[in-house]
């Protein structure tokens, strides 16, 4: 009897892009490299940080010595300006927090009411279509602060509970629209807004299990992977923790590069391995970091690089990380971790964050129980590219990632625009969420 067939796996990049980029190369050059090392024995590394590892993994390479003592050619031994900021840096959150003022809520009123009567899809909303005269110039400040700036800022009071659904997604969508009003697709299926929210390893399933009760991990910092303005909307809280923390990327550079060079070169090399999960080609190599134009641009997703069982599993058959790679990775989350800001979190908070320049991260979190178990953590996470001259130039790897993510690709993935999550009808779980990076 013959061996069954495999079925082909789905394109990861367009018809269009795949010719535009000529990426049939790519997929040669990974199948060459799969074969080339298959049986190569990778380090032991996985999605949640396991410092014991970590500080192992650093003194057998400290001890084999022979490792690189200045940051690669070109690059600086040292980073300035706005972005280099860490915990102490911002003593009051009025620094980086609008607050909606009681004009500002009847201008906004009245654009989403302009927008209405045109009758139109949420999705098309616009600067041009949203005016807000006044807190426009708050808006196009705080755009400018995120690109030019210290990289972050937060919108807040918004009420979520004083418009139905349809009216509070075109709030924010106009809102947003002033910082970056072209919007990506977030995963192969074409998701435009990603609801960042626990989800059952079984959400067929109609038996709780330990997914259910709460989110008792933190999470690794790292980047959403192809996005230059991240935006997530807090629809509502965790009953305890929860919090969204940031780091400056430019600051644990500055820390790497003065204590351990070599592991900017790790960084560097455009050799780490990207599962695309799935498709064709199972997987891609670029560099995690990169100084472009006189910036430094970090962008990655631990889950791309070590999967995130049990929700998404590393790609059998492909590369895994080198004990180099694994050390690298980790030695960006704990440095990180020294210079980490959390920001305060309330309901109807719009935060946005230079994905180029900052890492997040989310705290563990129990979610509440009884009669409010409904409710719990929610986040609507929006890509976003500002297409107005002020996104900073990207090297070219990037360049075909942004273009995958926000440009028309010929229709090959349609636009799907979940404005609330979608759940099993017969047991009410939730089916589609986000939380992971495409």
């Amino acid at each position: 009897m013959s061996p069954p067939v495999e079925a082909p796996r789905p394109a990861y990049y367009s018809q269009g892009l795949r010719a535009r980029f000529q990426t049939d190369g790519i997929r040669a050059e990974m199948a060459r490299v799969a074969a080339a090392e298959s049986g190569t024995e990778y380090a032991d590394i996985g999605y949640e940080i396991d410092e014991k590892k970590f500080l192992a993994r650093t003194r057998a390479r400290l001890a084999a010595g022979g490792l690189p003592t200045e940051v690669p050619a070109g690059w600086p031994a040292k980073l300035e300006g706005p972005l280099v900021w860490s915990s102490d840096s911002f003593p009051s959150e009025d620094e980086y927090v609008y607050t909606l003022t009681e004009a500002d809520k009847t201008e906004l009123l009245h654009a989403l009411h302009s927008f209405k009567v045109l009758r139109i899809d949420a999705s098309k909303v616009t600067k041009a279509l949203f005016p807000l005269p006044n807190l426009g110039r708050r808006l196009t400040a705080m755009r400018d602060d995120i690109y030019a700036g210290r990289g972050f800022g937060i919108v807040r009071g918004l009420d979520p509970d004083e418009y139905e659904l349809g009216d509070l997604t075109i709030l924010y969508l106009g809102i947003s629209s002033y910082i970056a009003q072209v919007r990506g697709k977030q995963d192969q299926r074409g998701s435009m807004l990603i609801h960042v929210m626990k989800r059952s390893s079984n959400p067929e399933s109609e038996e709780p299990d330990a997914f259910d009760e709460d989110y008792g991990a933190d999470k690794p910092f790292h980047a959403d992977t192809v996005t230059d303005t991240l935006c997530l909307f807090t629809q509502s809280l965790a009953a305890a923790g929860g919090q969204s923390v940031l780091a400056s990327a430019w600051t644990v550079y500055n820390e790497l590069a003065a204590t351990r060079p070599d592991i900017i070169h790790t960084l560097a090399a455009p050799d780490w391995p990207f599962d695309t999960f799935g498709r064709d080609p199972a997987f891609y190599r670029r560099a995690l970091m990169y100084h472009h134009d006189d910036k430094l641009i970090t962008s990655f997703s631990r889950r791309l690089l070590v999967g995130h069982a049990p929700f998404d599993p590393r790609t059998p058959g492909i590369p895994g990380l080198t004990e180099a790679q694994a050390e690298a990775l980790d030695a960006v989350h704990f440095a990180a971790a020294k210079h980490e800001i959390k920001p305060r979190m309330e309901r109807g908070d719009l935060r946005f964050v230079n994905n180029m320049a900052l890492l997040h991260r989310r705290e563990a979190f129990a979610n509440p129980k009884g009669q409010d178990a409904a409710k719990g953590r929610h986040l609507v996470r929006l890509w976003l590219h500002n297409d107005e001259g002020v996104c900073w130039a990207l090297p070219a790897p990037l360049r075909l990632a942004w273009a995958r993510v926000f440009e028309d690709d010929g229709g090959e993935r349609e636009e799907h625009w979940d404005l609330a999550p979608v759940r099993n009808p017969a047991t009410g779980r939730v089916l589609r969420v986000g939380g992971s990076c495409d």
